[in-house]
């Protein structure tokens, strides 16, 4: 659908109103109108003003924001919200960067393998004897060196840099687990929500029928004034609980946009598959404790960080060798630049470090004890882990049995309603016990959705607790 541009917001001033322009869903302008603006243009003065411009621009990102928010018109299933948050998610996307960025300091140490050169020209003059003797002096030429051994320390920090870039790799795997479970967590209770609401509104219905039936049996002189606003406050409730319910759904589809990398307030539909429940065969606790030490990416990451120190420890203990480098420089020198002459000179360096105040002995001990607090924190992950697993573990099986009982509870108690319905039609119930089925129904009806979401995220948190 093409949005006509109107001659008011037309950027260009002319003798004649300006050509109608259209834009199209890609805000492009049409070739045909772009040739009917140059034929114009021969035969009529344009004058372009940058406040004209700049009106064309803001209409231009007016259109475009409202093209952007209506691009999603399908219903979107679970992955395609898992995979639009891991194009879209700034969080996600900056975890990627700095998987680059550390991949880029690896280069960089590796780079102390390499020599160094350079270029090097200066100019200078001074003088003596309260300024009666003067000296030029002109110089240019190259400078190279190279450390032939440092004790290991280029090894040390090529290596250090090398497991750091793994580290942040499985950082960046736990960064795409976290996102994807909680885009789960999110979309199940958006559904969630939905359903509740859809629960709600029937009460509401529901209600407002019974505030009927009272009428009409009062008119019939079958019921009292009591009746009456016994059924309206049981309305009142139940619009106030719609009221709270759809509001509960926008803050969950806005949790679920945040995490999608979208407006708190963009409007996406959301295939409903709450009650598509697979048959699933729950392992034993120690096969699953298991499988999670095994391919829990969190303990790949700390195996890389302790490789990281241990390379560090040794960057330490450099400290204790001697250094050697070769140098080389060849130059042209001279007083003036017409008598520049050439020269060149070769030489090793040899440093032997004596003493230093036992700061090498206190920085090889600080990365030492630095190591040894990882090793305690990878034993503490281990333990976290299994701390996870065991409660996820439990939360599942838990919503598998209250599925079952709730399932049983929604029909005994929508059964019981049409029942108290029709005898209170006929006249042989009363309205305290027509509400009180009312009341029950929509609570067994709301702890059966609630216990659906319950299972699908409990399900994926024992698959995020596993390494999956």
């Amino acid at each position: 659908m093409s949005v006509p541009f109107h001659p008011l917001f037309c950027p260009f001033r002319l003798g004649i109103p300006c050509p109608d322009l259209e834009i199209n869903k890609n805000l492009s302008l049409k070739l045909t109108d772009m040739h009917r603006l140059l034929k114009t243009k021969e035969s009529n003065h344009i004058i372009v003003k940058p406040l004209h411009i700049i009106s064309f621009l803001a209409i231009l990102l007016i259109f475009r924001q409202v093209t952007a928010q209506s691009e999603i018109t399908e219903q979107l299933s679970l992955d395609q919200c898992i995979e639009l948050g891991l194009q879209n998610n700034p969080g996600f996307q900056s975890s990627e960067f700095l998987v680059k960025e550390t991949k880029a300091k690896i280069e960089e140490a590796f780079s102390g393998y390499y020599p160094f050169v350079s270029l090097n020209s200066d100019a200078d003059a001074y003088s003596k004897d309260n300024g009666s003797q003067r000296y030029d002096n002109f110089n240019t030429g190259v400078t190279l060196s190279y450390y032939i051994f440092q004790g290991y320390k280029t090894k040390s920090l090529y290596g250090a840099s090398q497991d750091n870039y793994q580290a942040n790799i499985h950082q960046h795997e736990v960064n795409r687990q976290d996102l994807r479970f909680n885009i789960i967590g999110a979309y199940y209770r958006t559904l969630q929500s939905e359903r509740i609401l859809q629960s709600a509104e029937e009460s509401v219905r529901n209600s407002d029928m019974h505030l009927e039936f009272a009428r009409a049996k009062q008119k019939a002189g079958m019921a009292t004034r009591s009746d009456i606003l016994k059924s309206e406050v049981e309305l009142s409730n139940a619009e106030l609980e719609k009221i709270k319910a759809d509001n509960t759904l926008l803050v969950a589809k806005g949790n679920l946009n945040q995490l999608l990398g979208l407006p708190s307030d963009y409007q996406i539909e959301l295939m409903d598959d709450l009650s598509i429940i697979n048959e699933i065969s729950i392992q034993s606790f120690d096969s699953l404790l298991n499988e999670a030490i095994n391919s829990r990416t969190e303990i790949k990451k700390y195996l890389s960080l302790l490789n990281v120190q241990q390379k560090y420890i040794l960057l330490a203990k450099s400290g204790y060798y001697p250094s050697l480098s070769a140098s080389a420089n060849y130059n042209y020198a001279g007083p003036a630049i017409s008598l520049l002459q050439q020269n060149w000179w070769l030489g090793m360096t040899l440093s032997v470090p004596v003493f230093k105040g036992f700061s090498n002995k206190a920085r090889v001990a600080q990365e030492e004890f630095a190591f040894k607090s990882l090793e305690k924190d990878l034993e503490q992950l281990k333990q976290q882990i299994s701390r996870e697993v065991w409660n996820a573990w439990l939360s599942v099986k838990e919503s598998v049995e209250r599925i079952s009982t709730s399932s049983k509870a929604v029909e005994s108690a929508r059964e019981n309603l049409s029942l108290a319905e029709g005898e209170y039609k006929e006249g042989v119930g009363s309205i305290i016990q027509l509400t009180d089925a009312q009341t029950t129904f929509v609570a067994f009806e709301q702890n059966y959705i609630q216990a659906l979401a319950d299972f699908k995220i409990s399900y994926a948190e024992l698959e995020r607790r596993i390494g999956k």
